[in-house]
């Protein structure tokens, strides 16, 4: 069975995990659509599965989000396993921050959805409606959370999605570049061969 709506009543005491000081995540992100801290405002967007913005679809002027991995392959495999390839030329960037100061975000990893009812679907089910109600409910109710930690569809590997309570300056930029860049490209070639994505290059 698919994921349900959310109820209209939620535990008292959410599951959380503490992401901490000096923890590293990954973003692979389009540059034409900004820099690489800037949190995304329009939504809630087709496909990406915990936007908990209002709908309809139009800018937010209170909600906003910004989705990384916990490691390479997480990254990889999020932002191009939908495509099934890796393009070189892309244009894409990928970046790498660590956190200043611990953020406290909902953890639906394992046991921890069983709280709520639900299991590693919510992770993983292609009915992304569902999961951003899901998203709502859990911002409207648990107002200290700063986000959602889950086991991504592509990989099953950690992936964490940031809210508008993050102020982005708590990230601090350790690497940006361009994903053909020789220094990190044979990295994520290799991660994406291990996602079984393909790899288009010149």
């Amino acid at each position: 069975m698919s994921p349900f709506s959310p109820p209209h009543i939620l535990p008292a005491s959410p599951p959380l995990h503490e992401l901490e000081p000096g923890f590293k995540l990954v973003r692979f992100y389009d540059p034409v659509r900004g820099p690489w801290d800037r949190q995304r405002s329009y939504g809630p967007l087709p496909g990406m599965r915990f936007d908990h913005h209002s709908p309809p679809l139009a800018p937010s002027p209170d909600r906003s989000v910004w989705y990384a991995a916990t490691s390479l392959l997480g990254g990889v495999a999020e932002a191009f396993g939908n495509q099934g390839f890796l393009d070189k030329e892309s244009g894409r960037r990928v970046c790498i921050a660590s956190l200043r100061l611990s953020v406290p975000v909902l953890d639906l990893v394992g046991v921890a959805a069983r709280v709520f009812n639900l299991d590693q679907r919510i992770g993983t089910d292609q009915d992304y409606s569902i999961c951003q109600e899901w998203a709502r409910a859990f911002y409207d109710r648990y107002t200290g959370i700063q986000g959602i930690r889950w086991r991504g569809r592509q990989a099953g590997t950690i992936c964490v999605v940031l809210n508008d309570r993050v102020e982005m300056d708590l990230l601090k930029l350790v690497a940006d570049v361009e994903i053909d860049h020789p220094d990190v490209w044979v990295r994520i070639a290799r991660a994406a061969r291990r996602a079984r994505l393909r790899i288009t290059a010149p």
